[in-house]
């Protein structure tokens, strides 16, 4: 009996030992039906005893992560009256203040209001006025009727294209808000982006228009603020962000629509003779588009994937020669350059500047105006330009007011390829262009679009100066190393900013020295001689 009573004592003396142990070494201890992990921790020269402990702190959890938007979010519907000529729209836009400065203002820009009477400078030279105005000399306009913030109404004022809007606060780094716009505009016949035909010609073309840097977009934010830079009369003066685009256009049911991004499936509005299309477009820099009865449509698809689509109203075009040439270009950007992500580029035929002896187009994300006369011709040097801007203006963007060439002088270098095949067929073309701006001062390829009074002296410098240059390049880099150059270049800047530090930057990498005395003697001063061959 006393013996199992000694094992009893000794049985109890070893549990209560064991939780004595458990509370001052290493254990769990419950509080309040929470257990937490307690370390013993033996510092540098202690002992591990109960002294030496050292608790580990309460981790803090971090706060939620802030999701901002990449891209501004633009939800656009607009009604177009053909006959009428006047447009009604409604523009949503997500904007998220990505400048780390709190904004007191938001700056829109309404290009189209360039065109209004009275608005200085013109959009174009005084000597194309009435090429401008071939059909009826009437000023197009923009009014904004109404801008509200996330449904509160603000006060705005517009200025030529500049619209000020004016949140009731300050709108703080990372914070999205909506902007609300309604806005009317009468759009003549012009001959430019943005313009049509006359409605008394005859069928099919009456009536046609189209639409280039049209909606209102949000200006750009820099070092010393917005950009408000003017609406140049000469290359492309607009300096845009990427942006995601659902367009809905409201148009009498015979027309077809044609523009940026992946047309949805158009809709008839019941007991009406109304359709709407509409349009989904991502990371793009702007959306243009353009309608007309009657439009023609073929399409084709390169090797590389990239679907190009021709619409046209022209009985006169020579649509399978248009469709072979856009389909060779487009192949030989993919293979030179990139891939183009987008993958679908649409050609419309319009009335751009009417009498000009050169090859006209104006190019946008995944769009080109190409002017009917050029098409007629068998004229598709400005086919070719807007088929390469969409890889070094669309894809890659710059500054095309303060450094044109890089997308101008760029474009015409590489397309150089498709025309002069051969290398004796490119010196030889590249000598006359040469030829041409030899001796020539002024002609600057620092300078940028607010310099130039007319599109030869533009055409010059920011053309052909920086095409031979190019040349030059290739000369200096050697061609295998000038064209890892073009992609490497490509390939870092898809959907960024680049600017020419940038390219001269990843030339000299490639390259393996310095640079500056070649790019210096080209860009300013007296054009150089043409290297003989390769240094």
């Amino acid at each position: 009996m006393i013996k199992k009573i000694l094992l009893l004592l000794l049985f109890i003396v070893i549990v209560f030992s064991m939780l004595i142990f458990t509370a001052c070494g290493r254990g769990n201890v419950d509080t309040n039906g929470i257990t937490d992990q307690i370390e013993v921790i033996t510092p540098p020269g202690g002992t591990g005893l109960v002294d030496d402990i050292e608790y580990i702190p309460e981790v803090i959890p971090d706060p939620p992560l802030i999701i901002i938007p990449m891209f501004d979010e633009h939800v656009v519907t607009l009604d177009i009256s053909p006959e009428e000529r006047t447009v009604q729209g409604l523009s949503r836009i997500t904007f998220t203040n990505r400048t780390g400065v709190p904004l007191e203002t938001i700056v829109i820009r309404v290009f189209f209001n360039a065109f209004r009477e009275g608005n200085e400078p013109r959009p174009y030279f005084p000597g194309h006025e009435h090429r401008v105005y071939a059909h009826v000399r009437e000023f197009g306009y923009m009014d904004v009727n109404y801008v509200s913030i996330d449904s509160s109404d603000v006060g705005f004022h517009l200025d030529g294209t500049v619209l000020i809007v004016d949140p009731i606060e300050p709108i703080q780094p990372n914070a999205t808000v909506q902007l609300n716009l309604q806005y009317s505009a009468f759009v003549p016949p012009l001959s430019h982006r943005t313009g049509g035909n006359p409605a008394r010609q005859r069928p099919p073309r009456s009536s046609s228009m189209w639409f280039g840097m049209f909606l209102p977009v949000v200006g750009i934010y820099g070092e010393d603020g917005w950009y408000t830079d003017l609406y140049y009369p000469v290359g492309t003066p607009f300096f845009l962000e990427l942006a995601n685009y659902e367009v809905s256009i409201v148009t009498p049911i015979r027309y077809t629509v044609a523009g940026t991004g992946l047309r949805g499936v158009s809709e008839v509005i019941e007991d009406t003779d109304t359709l709407i299309t509409t349009f989904s477009a991502h990371m793009v820099r702007d959306f243009a588009f353009a309608i007309a009865p009657y439009f023609n449509h073929q399409h084709v698809v390169t090797q590389g994937g990239t679907t190009i689509r021709f619409y046209y109203t022209s009985k006169e075009i020579p649509f399978r020669a248009v469709m072979d040439f856009a389909k060779n270009a487009v192949e030989y950007f993919e293979n030179r350059v990139g891939h183009f992500p987008l993958r679908h580029i649409s050609i419309i035929e319009t009335d751009l500047l009417q009498d000009m002896h050169d090859s006209m187009s104006f190019d946008f994300s995944q769009v080109i105006f190409v002017d009917s006369n050029s098409l007629r011709q068998g004229n598709f040097h400005g086919l070719a330009q807007g088929i390469g801007n969409q890889w070094f203006s669309t894809v890659v963007g710059s500054n095309r007011i303060e450094t044109p060439w890089l997308t101008e002088g760029l474009t015409r270098f590489v397309r150089a390829g498709i025309f002069y095949p051969t290398y004796e067929e490119l010196r030889a073309h590249i000598e006359a262009e040469h030829a041409t701006i030899v001796g020539i001062d002024n002609i600057n390829l620092t300078d940028n679009l607010s310099v130039y009074t007319s599109r030869t002296h533009f055409a010059q410098a920011q053309g052909r100066r920086a095409m031979v240059m190019l040349y030059a390049l290739e000369r200096r880099m050697g061609e295998d190393d000038f064209w890892k150059l073009i992609r490497q270049y490509y390939q870092e800047f898809s959907f960024e900013i680049a600017t020419a530090d940038d390219f001269i930057r990843i030339a000299e990498e490639i390259y393996g020295g310095n640079l500056n005395m070649f790019f210096n003697q080209w860009k300013t001063g007296r054009v150089p001689p043409l290297p003989v061959s390769m240094i």
